[in-house]
């Protein structure tokens, strides 16, 4: 499910991205707030008593993405989208690498 969240936010912002370059405004703005909102979804995911500072980590660097998103919402900012981009792929690289039977 934390992939499928993650590849979810990832093609919304791609979206958005596009949408920015054809100057799509009211599409952009719904794919980040999908992006938002997925993101947050992540957030809420988070365990902090069993995660401890990994969750609390996370929950932070969420947090980030989505005042980056945001901002790239407000500003019509393909940087800030591919800020997010790289940091949810560093993130997302990191979880793929978790053993199946852990994730669990």
């Amino acid at each position: 499910l934390i992939q499928m969240l993650m590849e979810g936010a990832l093609e919304k912002i791609a979206y958005a991205k596009g949408d920015i370059e054809r100057g799509n405004l009211q599409e952009k703005g719904k794919n980040i707030g999908w992006a938002i909102s997925i993101i947050n979804g992540l957030r809420s995911s988070l365990d902090s008593e069993k995660g401890g500072d990994i969750a609390d980590n996370l929950d932070n660097l969420y947090e980030y993405m989505g005042r980056c998103l945001s901002e790239a919402n407000i500003n019509a900012e393909v940087s800030k989208l591919e800020e997010v981009t790289s940091l949810l792929l560093k993130v997302k690289g990191a979880w793929d690498e978790i053993p199946e039977e852990v994730r669990n």
